[in-house]
């Protein structure tokens, strides 16, 4: 079994050797039409459901310490109980995997797999791609493409980038990505935000064309009222927003043949209080709590009422769709 290498968490005290929290304004794409072009419109539109495959227990207590963890057994129950959910409802689903939770439970990759689930990358160590080169980026994602092909009998074809974190349709991660066999990528949030996204790119399926040859982009899913873009694509925005809304936004999209991608975590299906036992007070620990535990429940309601009215499927049924 492949090990990837893994690119390392930028220590706190050299100022020198952080890259920025965010990408450089000359980064940004302001004219994302020379490089991109629509696909057309299907006939019969079906969405894609998606699903972040990390561990939050993890990723919690390296935002406290600084230092990579364990990963942790709730990640498995967690995915369990969701697998479980979709298995009732009679659909597949796309798994983006963060190549340390293969590595620490490589058996529920196989399992996923078993199941009819694509497997797709999430990344090594899910951190964001401006806190990477271009050589660290590369050097993961190779080890774990072979790593999640091994455990999963499955070309990987699929990509996400960790807090969809791409900036630019430019960005040279598409060009890696392409260059390792990547078909089709789901990073790019259409909807601007202090955290993420991209404003000014299309809101449907698109071909991003590259030096290494054209990717095909799938937005997560946006509703334009009003002449704006509201996001309707799972996370956050399924407890925050009211059922009847999600619902006629669904509809909506139907209508104009523009097929929706939603995404979830599995640590939204946790049954009980997302917490590590941090004890010291530290803002950004309560931050998180109060974010990943209010209303989180209404996140698998909302999901099995989409999933009993609307048909999804896996992204690669969507590309090959287009293809």
């Amino acid at each position: 079994m492949v090990t990837p290498r893994a690119p390392q968490i930028p220590r706190r005290g050299n100022e020198s050797e952080r890259r920025p929290s965010r990408p450089d304004l000359d980064s940004v794409d302001l004219s994302p039409e020379q490089r991109t072009t629509c696909l057309p419109e299907q006939t019969a539109a079906h969405h894609a459901l998606t699903i972040d495959l990390e561990d939050w227990h993890e990723g919690m207590l390296r935002r406290l310490t600084g230092s990579i963890g364990r990963v942790s057994q709730t990640v498995k129950t967690c995915t369990h109980r969701l697998l479980d959910l979709l298995d009732a409802h009679e659909t597949r689903a796309t798994f983006f995997v963060v190549g340390n939770v293969a590595e620490e439970h490589p058996e529920l990759i196989r399992e996923i797999a078993r199941r009819g689930h694509e497997i797709g990358s999430h990344t090594h160590l899910h951190l964001p791609i401006y806190q990477q080169t271009r050589a660290e980026f590369r050097d993961a994602m190779d080890g774990t493409v072979k790593l999640l092909q091994d455990l999963s009998n499955q070309p990987i074809l699929g990509f996400r980038a960790p807090l969809f974190s791409v900036g630019s349709v430019s960005h040279w991660c598409f060009e890696v990505l392409r260059e390792l066999g990547f078909a089709y990528d789901s990073s790019v949030f259409p909807v601007g935000s202090s955290r993420y996204g991209i404003a000014n790119c299309p809101d449907t399926p698109f071909k991003i064309n590259t030096p290494s040859g054209p990717i095909v982009e799938f937005p997560i899913a946006s509703w334009q009222v009003w002449g704006k873009r509201v996001p309707v694509g799972g996370g956050s925005y399924f407890r925050f927003l009211p059922i009847a809304l999600l619902r006629k936004a669904f509809k909506d999209l139907e209508q104009r043949h523009h097929p929706a991608v939603i995404y979830v975590h599995p640590y939204e299906f946790h049954d009980g209080w997302l917490e590590v036992g941090w004890r010291k007070p530290k803002p950004v620990y309560l931050k998180y709590l109060v974010l990943h535990n209010f209303a989180t429940r209404l996140i698998a309601q909302r999901l099995s009422v989409l999933l009993k009215e609307h048909r999804f499927g896996t992204l690669r049924r969507l590309y090959e769709g287009y293809a």
